[in-house]
């Protein structure tokens, strides 16, 4: 049985939203501080969607106790709340003010209310489809915040270089102007992936960055664009790819790659963990 969600106020969108947390094996036994890993769900899933479809509260806890991930607090929260999806930023019109939500209210709650290492070193983020965008739109735009995003399945390519990348079968070009306006207007240019990624090369520092996606995805082609930018910017990551779909069956059984991901990124910046 899943433990029962935490509902918390956003002052950004002013009303009461409700998350799922998991606090590592002894995190009631003892006064230590841990890193945070957050993971963000899908189009149309909501926060209840890592913890009950992707069984990710056993996958983080038998990773733990093998000695595969860093004892570390999850938090899967909701992307603020439209099933037609947010993608977690403030859209142009002032209607949502998702990415606010996130940055201004649901980190700082967390961080007030449990026993983490308030810092980027240990503060990671991830997701699927619409979160794997998430994922890396927060991380770039806030890379004093994340020191490293992983995305799954990303809806990477949406911006008008890629939009005909993008493929999902409802999807139509006018949502993302809905949410972002005119796509070669600046506030739309300023939550292109690859515009911020050579930003933050330039200005630093860079979130360590991850992402994979199946072979049979109808994302497949937007995150094998997304590799190109990045490759052309020689911003480095990691890419891997798996035979699969779009499909709950693809991220249960590779959620484990993205926890390894930021296993490595976390033991790396263990010595900085310390009060």
């Amino acid at each position: 049985m899943l433990p029962a969600p935490v509902t918390f106020h956003s002052s950004a969108l002013n009303r009461r939203l409700t998350f799922y947390i998991f606090l590592p094996p002894g995190y009631d036994q003892s006064d230590k501080r841990y890193p945070v890993i957050y993971l963000l769900h899908g189009r149309y899933d909501s926060e209840i969607s890592w913890p009950y479809r992707g069984h990710a509260y056993s996958t983080a806890e038998r990773m733990m106790r093998s000695g595969d991930l860093t004892e570390s607090i999850l938090v899967m929260p909701s992307d603020g709340g439209y099933s037609t999806g947010t993608y977690y930023l403030d859209w142009h019109d002032g209607s949502g003010r998702f990415g606010q939500y996130f940055v201004d209210d649901l980190i700082p709650y967390i961080d007030s209310q449990y026993r983490t290492l308030p810092r980027r070193e240990a503060r990671v983020i991830g997701g699927l489809s619409m979160g794997g965008f998430g994922s890396l739109l927060l991380a770039l735009r806030n890379p004093h915040l994340f020191g490293a995003a992983g995305s799954m399945s990303g809806a990477l390519g949406m911006f008008p270089e890629s939009a005909n990348l993008h493929l999902a079968p409802d999807w139509k070009p006018e949502e993302l102007v809905r949410i972002v306006g005119p796509l070669d207007d600046d506030y739309a240019r300023h939550h292109n992936l690859a515009f911020l990624a050579s930003k933050v090369l330039r200005e630093g520092p860079h979130p360590e960055i991850y992402f994979d996606c199946g072979t049979e995805d109808f994302l497949y082609k937007s995150n094998l664009w997304f590799k190109e930018q990045l490759e052309s910017l020689n911003y480095p990551f990691t890419y891997q790819e798996f035979n699969g779909s779009h499909t709950w069956e693809y991220w249960s059984e590779h959620l484990e790659d993205v926890l390894k991901f930021m296993n490595s990124y976390l033991s790396r910046t263990s010595s900085l963990h310390l009060e």
